[in-house]
């Protein structure tokens, strides 16, 4: 089988071209044939995911983050080609969704014949994302990682940016649909889930499935600083839905509008503000499974 091996050499602050040497030597110990190409920018990624396709590979290993991830889904939803993740982000949370291992060197065995799952698509506006799409003080977290204002990496640099972005944040107002559910009220944060985490390991949504058809909601009502601050740790072991602060849905079509400017981030990235519509419907694509003791070959 054919792969197209994209590296993206600014992901994980360039991890993916330092391991470069050495995905080449793992992967050469696999039976296909690889063709490697480096894309600085999400353009040329595209372009390289598109070629791929009208060439004829049979799938494409992405070497990057979850930004990487962002950048190539609607691509490689429109193609044939199977993805696999050779995880080199800092956050790596789409990796954690598919439950693929935050290890490179058993992401570079590739199997003669490799399992394959389909996962969802949902979108934001017409906007794809993978895992979380989030309003509130979720994505002034996300700005400050983006924006890399205290961000060094994975779950502490993410704790940073959480107590930096304390210091202004303000709950807001919106009014919520979940397919026939309304609801309104003040809130600190919306994260809209199609799998468990985010933010390198934050299990925002426990019972999210990224293959389910359905989208898990997770509204935080309005608290305090001291408030969010107690009940923070719970969000990495899923505790934080017990929470009366807290209200779970699920559902296929959502929508938010709010009484104030709102951005929407989803897997790091911005993608819109308010009022946005979120959906999942058949779009889908193509993912590389773990490989599994004993399925090497």
């Amino acid at each position: 089988m054919k792969y197209l091996v994209i590296i993206n050499p600014c992901a994980g602050r360039g991890k993916s071209l330092k391991m470069l040497p050495r995905l080449r030597n793992w992967l050469s110990r696999c039976p296909h044939d690889f063709t490697f190409t480096m894309t600085p920018s999400p353009d040329e990624m595209r372009d390289a995911i598109a070629d791929a396709a009208a060439r004829q590979f049979d799938g494409v290993l992405l070497a990057g983050g979850d930004g990487t991830i962002h950048e190539a889904l609607d691509t490689l939803s429109r193609s044939s080609l199977v993805c696999g993740i050779l995880p080199c982000g800092r956050g790596n949370d789409f990796a954690r969704n598919i439950g693929i291992p935050n290890d490179l060197k058993s992401n570079c065995i590739v199997a003669r014949y490799p399992a394959v799952s389909t996962i969802d698509l949902p979108s934001v506006n017409g906007i794809p994302f993978a895992s979380v799409a989030c309003i509130g003080f979720d994505a002034d977290v996300n700005r400050l990682a983006r924006d890399k204002k205290g961000f060094f990496g994975g779950t502490p640099g993410y704790i940073i940016c959480v107590l930096k972005a304390l210091r202004e944040f303000k709950p807001f107002d919106i009014e919520l649909g979940v397919d026939s559910y309304t609801w309104s009220g003040r809130v600190v944060m919306v994260s809209v889930a199609n799998g468990k985490f985010y933010g390198g390991g934050m299990k925002i949504a426990p019972d999210a499935l990224i293959d389910d058809g359905a989208l898990d909601i997770c509204i935080v009502k309005q608290a305090s600083r001291s408030e969010i601050i107690r009940h923070f740790p719970g969000i990495f072991r899923g505790s934080h839905v017990h929470s009366p602060k807290v209200m779970m849905l699920r559902g296929k079509k959502i929508s938010i509008a709010a009484n104030v400017k709102k951005e929407v981030f989803a897997d790091g990235e911005y993608l819109c503000s308010l009022p946005a519509e979120c959906s999942i419907g058949h779009r889908k694509f193509k993912i590389i499974k773990a490989i599994e003791n004993g399925d090497e070959t």
